[in-house]
């Protein structure tokens, strides 16, 4: 999926801290978990159609 917009958010320095945990646990971006968090969370609100799973490499 094309990645066309940006969005810039503020979090407390405790939910970065876990961003960034995720992040290097499973070498990707801080950006990548941000993206998966967000899809998963309009998924499960059924905001977002759940859509296949990409391969994790």
């Amino acid at each position: 999926m094309k990645k066309d917009a940006v969005v810039t958010v503020r979090v407390e320095t405790e939910i970065h801290d876990i961003l960034n945990g995720l992040a290097k646990k499973d070498d990707r971006t801080i950006a990548w978990i941000a993206r998966t968090l967000i899809s998963e969370a309009l998924v499960a609100r059924q905001l977002l159609p759940a859509q296949e799973q990409e391969p994790s490499s």
